[in-house]
């Protein structure tokens, strides 16, 4: 084996070259693969690493964005509930607003110190239905329509207590053992179902007022079955904000006003409204039926003549003046209300002229078609002339049967004369008795004439302080009493207010509450087909589509983010 070993000893050399060059190379390619796979591998695990890092980059911030809305989600929870416990953050989407307070109103309702409690009688579960049933039974309302203004009710009371939180309000059941301790504490009141308790305490002494269902809702009669004995009434209009603003007024206030009402000199009664109006302004009012009045206490801030038909003697008018007078203090108000009806008053209009106001026979007839109301010049529209900021705000009177009034003068002997409301210089008066159909307007002389003028005597007090007493007077029964008067855009009652609230000194000392009607009109009613279909579109069409569309585009552009 050895000699066979060494037979080609060249061949030998030359295999054994051979295998160390291939076992060199192999090696050394061994090295390279070795080297690239080494040098690869770090690539790789790199790019994974940058991908890992902008996946955890991008979750940070879907998780940042979440938390955020989260937490924003949180805040804003907390943030409409404090503001809630602050304001009243509802929207009053009913045509009218009729589930809204006044603005006027509620600046005075937050202005509110005292402690107040308004007790509803009834359940408030089950008021609208309750009330239903009572107001059948006592009042003979047979209306279903009336529900929805006893949900006003409900809704607008408790608005009350959102505004102010010194004011509280209960709902008390009837049947409730609480309700028979509040029937103890009012045993002298006749409490019904319905009825608001209006309550605060002063200086441990407790003042209240309750307003019950006449004061809260409007009554229209139908006489459909009149003729056969039996009359029914439905709800036409709400007037809790009036009714309940008012008595919270009454029992927080200090002052008290006293309005004296002479009846004995008229012959028909056209007051009934008037001293509703005054009721809802915390008026205590009285009536004077005496046919001879001979004094007038001090203790009234307000006398009101309404229509006279008979006149007043000289004592009588010596009474007037005395309570003007008021010792020399003023502070002061007379208001007298003129009736065409009635024969001319001499020594009532002679009082009446001592203060600059000049009443004459006849009536006032309008010759403009377009200042009359259709078929009647006798009923005619008058405006205020803008001498006083008194009728700040308010624009037409509209009323029929006016006696020819204007001022005698200026100003004389410490009294000054001012025209609030005037007609157009359109008007002429008419001879006494004469109706719509009169046809001899041409032969009179057309001009302006007023409807309200009020004089004030002024002087001051051994502090020099302004004193004043007014004497004001209205041309019309109307402005006491009209249908015209409830028209949100005629300011007869309006007019009349303010007039008193300066005769009785407290024109600006408290908020006024003229009562108007609330209208039933439901916000359907202006919804048209047109409007119907474009907000089906809107809402059932387009809106899917845009929100599908965004949808979309989000997976898309994160898919190839």
């Amino acid at each position: 084996m050895e000699e066979n070993k060494n037979l080609n000893p060249e061949l030998e050399a030359e295999t054994a070259e051979a295998e160390d060059f291939d076992i060199a190379e192999a090696v050394k390619g061994e090295k390279k693969s070795k080297k690239a796979k080494k040098d690869k591998k770090p690539k790789k695990e790199k790019a994974k690493k940058i991908k890992n890092q902008a996946l955890l980059k991008r979750g940070s911030y879907s998780l940042a964005i979440t938390a955020a809305v989260v937490a924003g989600a949180i805040i804003l929870n907390i943030l409409v509930g404090a503001l809630t416990d602050r304001f009243v953050l509802e929207f009053d989407m009913s045509l009218n607003k009729d589930n809204s307070i006044s603005e006027e109103n509620i600046e005075y309702i937050k202005g509110i110190e005292d402690k107040v409690t308004v007790t509803v009688c009834a359940d408030e579960e089950t008021y609208s239905s309750y009330m239903g049933y009572y107001a059948q039974q006592y009042y003979s309302v047979s209306d279903d329509a009336a529900t929805s203004y006893y949900d006003q009710t409900v809704t607008l009371v408790n608005k009350y207590a959102d505004y102010n939180k010194n004011i509280t309000v209960n709902f008390v059941d009837t049947q409730s053992t609480k309700f028979t301790e509040i029937s103890s504490k009012y045993s002298s009141e006749k409490l019904m179902y319905g009825d608001i308790i209006i309550s605060t305490e002063k200086d441990g002494a407790e003042k209240h007022k309750i307003i019950s269902y006449d004061d809260i809702y409007y009554l229209y009669e139908d006489t459909t079955y009149a003729s056969y004995g039996m009359s029914f009434y439905t709800v036409s209009g709400n007037n809790i904000e009036t009714a309940l603003t008012s008595a919270i007024s009454y029992v927080t206030s200090d002052k008290i006003k006293r309005a004296a009402i002479i009846t004995g000199h008229s012959a028909t009664d056209y007051t009934a409204t008037y001293q509703t109006l005054l009721k809802d302004n915390n008026y205590e009012t009285e009536i004077i039926s005496d046919s001879l009045v001979t004094e007038i206490s001090s203790e009234y801030d307000l006398v009101v003549i309404p229509c006279p038909s008979t006149d007043f003697i000289g004592t009588e008018l010596d009474a007037v003046s005395e309570f003007l007078d008021n010792d020399g203090k003023l502070g002061k108000g007379l208001i007298f209300v003129a009736d065409v009806t009635a024969p001319y008053l001499t020594n009532l209009y002679d009082f009446l002229e001592q203060w600059g106001i000049v009443v004459e026979d006849g009536i006032l007839f309008e010759t403009n078609s377009s200042n009359h109301m259709a078929d009647d010049p006798t009923t005619l529209g008058s405006y205020t002339t803008e001498a006083d900021d008194i009728l700040s705000g308010m624009s037409v009177c509209i009323t029929g049967y006016n006696a020819p009034m204007y001022a005698g003068f200026e100003s004389e002997g410490g009294i000054t004369v001012t025209s609030f409301m005037e007609t157009p210089d359109s008007v002429v008066a008419a001879p006494k008795g004469v109706d719509a159909s009169w046809t001899e307007a041409d032969n009179y002389e057309t001009d302006t004439y007023s409807t309200v003028i009020q004089a004030a005597k002024s002087d001051y007090d051994e502090d020099n302080n302004p004193i004043t007493s007014y004497v004001t007077a209205f041309s019309s029964t109307h402005f006491l009493e009209s249908e015209y008067s409830e028209y949100s855009s005629v300011s007869n009652k309006d007019v009349l207010f303010a007039v008193s609230e300066r005769g009785a000194g407290a024109d600006k000392t408290d908020i006024s509450f003229v009562s108007k009607y609330i209208d039933e009109e439901s916000f359907a009613d202006q919804v048209t087909e047109a409007s119907s279909n474009t907000m089906r579109i809107i809402f059932m069409i387009i809106l899917p589509i845009i929100c599908i569309a965004a949808g979309i585009y989000i997976y898309i552009k994160r898919r190839n983010a």
